[in-house]
């Protein structure tokens, strides 16, 4: 009786996994498809604009009072609380001066000239991508949509995990379900836990913010509309405005204001300056760093730490280290770095990249299991699979052609084009609506498939070589310019474009096709062994 009940319970759990995959899974796809580009979104946005086609330098050796000194001529420009974002802060090579309520200004470092700044109108590609990560385009329903999807995908993970203790998948068969199996099984099983972290600050972020503003008036009885108003003063420290003494005074250089501060401590990584009461003899420079020393705990939204200097005398006022917050702050900057991945470098960018990227394929591979026992109903000489197949075929692999066409357009439409990003995405949703049309016309998904990964690849590829030519930077050149970053993002292009080609290229042509590729690769391992 015991081991019927045991029986029944681990055939309610597959079940209730493979539901709960089948409903959540190619929302899951979709946002951990433009979550890798989101990993990688500084350096598009550098790429995608090409004012910040520009070298980058020491920002130790840049003329900071001139361009303020410029910006501060336009008297509409408000005279206090100035911001400076350096170069290097999101991989933004330029120097850019603003205010909480004035429109962003840029300057090239080592011109000191004003730059022609992109608006959303007119570049919008690296931005729209982490849009479609977690269902911006939507307003209100697509975040919550991708929000619960987030939240369905914990109850996946988790009974995904009791099922591998339970049934202890030996992952031997050599057909084509159980390839299918073993890559989902294998891949979720080494990659679970960042899988799940990663998952886990997603759902918090869109459903728990959107969740906020009724659950904070809740709390406080109507008198809080905003979670800020709830726990503003324990994530963010409450800053006094200083008084001003009406003197006007000489500021020192803010490049010899960063040498001091990173003696103070060389630790810090230098991001942004803050500048209080500029031109008055009580005027102070905030300057806001990341200590790449400790990763989760600081560089992101509520811990920030920060040295402040007196901008007369470069006296030293506060020195905020990142271990000076209370642990509220710790557990929120650990929460959002976990998504954002504050400060750190491109090589852990690529490792989270790669990781996500397996992540996808096994939730590609977990519905191509399901969709294959469903195909036993038809011809075994075609794929003919429902529309919940053809839904899926244009959804996972009907989007790659559609986001290349993103990459493609970035460049080849006339930046002085009138609503130009409107024609842009207007396009990727017409090419990524064809797939599903497609999708259909093509009886037999597997050359649908391959008809998609070869479009994509071409289109990756030529959007860099695109690049090259209407940037007015060849390859060469980028190199010589020292613009690396950028030739990173072109070179990326072409290896993703390449990559697609081969596997459309090895993938076969229909089911008849796979089911003798699998027997012939099962014979040659056998042959072998022996």
């Amino acid at each position: 009786m015991q081991e019927n009940k045991s029986k029944l319970f681990k055939q309610r759990l597959f079940r209730l996994h493979i539901a709960a995959g089948v409903i959540f899974s190619i929302i899951m796809y979709i946002a951990i498809f433009f979550g890798i580009f989101a990993i990688l979104l500084p350096y598009i946005k550098t790429w995608e604009k090409p004012s910040r086609h520009i070298q980058t330098t020491d920002i130790f050796n840049i003329d900071y009072n001139y361009m303020i000194n410029k910006v501060l001529e336009d008297e509409n420009f408000p005279k206090d609380d100035i911001l400076v974002n350096l170069p290097g802060r999101m991989n933004d090579p330029a120097v850019i001066i603003t205010n909480p309520f004035v429109k962003p200004i840029a300057f090239n470092p080592i011109t000191k000239q004003k730059l022609e700044d992109e608006t959303k109108q007119k570049s919008h590609l690296a931005e729209f991508l982490n849009e479609l990560h977690y269902g911006q385009p939507l307003k209100l329903i697509g975040r919550l949509s991708f929000g619960f999807v987030a939240v369905g995908t914990l109850l996946l993970i988790v009974t995904g995990l009791i099922l591998i203790y339970l049934f202890k998948f030996a992952n031997k068969g050599k057909n084509q379900q159980a390839v299918f199996s073993k890559i989902h099984v294998k891949v979720f099983t080494w990659a679970f836990l960042p899988f799940l972290l990663i998952t886990l600050s997603g759902a918090v972020m869109n459903v728990g913010l959107i969740s906020s503003g009724p659950m904070s008036k809740i709390v406080s009885k109507g008198e809080a509309k905003a979670i800020d108003e709830v726990v503003g003063k324990v994530l963010f420290e409450e800053s006094k405005p200083i008084k001003k003494i009406n003197q006007t005074a000489k500021m020192l250089e803010i490049k010899q204001l960063l040498k001091k501060a990173s003696k103070i401590n060389p630790e810090l990584t230098f991001k942004q300056i803050r500048l209080k009461n500029w031109n008055d003899k009580s005027a102070q420079v905030e300057i806001v760093g990341y200590n790449p020393f400790k990763p989760f705990l600081n560089g992101g939204i509520f811990n920030r730490p920060t040295i402040t200097l007196s901008a007369t005398t470069e006296d030293l006022i506060k020195n905020q280290k990142v271990m000076d917050k209370v642990w509220p702050v710790f557990v929120a900057e650990s929460l959002f770095f976990l998504h954002f991945l504050f400060g750190i470098d491109i090589f852990s960018r690529i490792i989270v990249a790669v990781i996500m990227a397996l992540c996808a394929i096994a939730i590609g591979f977990a519905m191509m299991l399901y969709l294959e026992k469903k195909a036993k109903k038809f011809d075994e000489k075609i794929t003919f699979y429902h529309w919940l197949g053809k839904f899926s075929l244009a959804s996972m692999i009907g989007v790659i052609p559609a986001t290349a066409t993103l990459f493609l357009l970035q460049w080849l439409l006339p930046f002085s084009l009138e609503n130009r990003v409107v024609w842009q995405q207007g396009i990727f949703y017409n090419v990524w609506l064809f797939t599903l049309f497609w999708s259909f016309f093509r009886i037999n998904s597997y050359e649908a498939s391959k008809e998609f990964l070869y479009s994509g690849g071409i289109i990756f590829i030529l959007s860099a070589f695109i690049h090259s030519i209407n940037s007015g930077f060849s390859f060469f050149e980028l190199i010589s310019f020292n613009l690396r970053n950028i030739l990173a993002v072109d070179i990326s292009l072409i290896l993703f474009g390449a990559m697609l080609i081969y596997i459309a290229k090895k993938l076969p042509s229909n089911r008849s096709e796979a089911k003798l590729f699998w027997i012939l690769n099962k014979k040659v391992k056998n042959e072998k062994n022996i």
